[in-house]
């Protein structure tokens, strides 16, 4: 999580966040990302037909969205 709000409204690839989380060698499929997230998702109510808090970018990786990443920081 603190990965994507440092980068909310960009998109972070699952490489980049398995480089932040596991560190540069890891051992693990990005399948990983995908199961954190869906916990992630739950435990924030976040609907993962139309999610509104952490968005996949088919293709790219995941975004945190801005309006929340504001509300969530404190910044305006």
């Amino acid at each position: 999580m603190h990965a994507l709000i440092a980068r909310a409204g960009s998109v972070v690839t699952r490489e980049e966040l398995m480089r932040d989380v596991w560190g540069v060698t890891f051992w693990t499929s990005s399948k990983t990302i995908d199961v954190h997230l869906g916990w992630v998702r739950r435990k924030l109510g976040d609907d993962t037909r139309q999610p509104s808090l952490i968005t996949t970018i088919r293709g790219q990786g995941l975004r945190f969205e801005t309006s929340v990443g504001a509300d969530l920081t404190g910044s305006a």
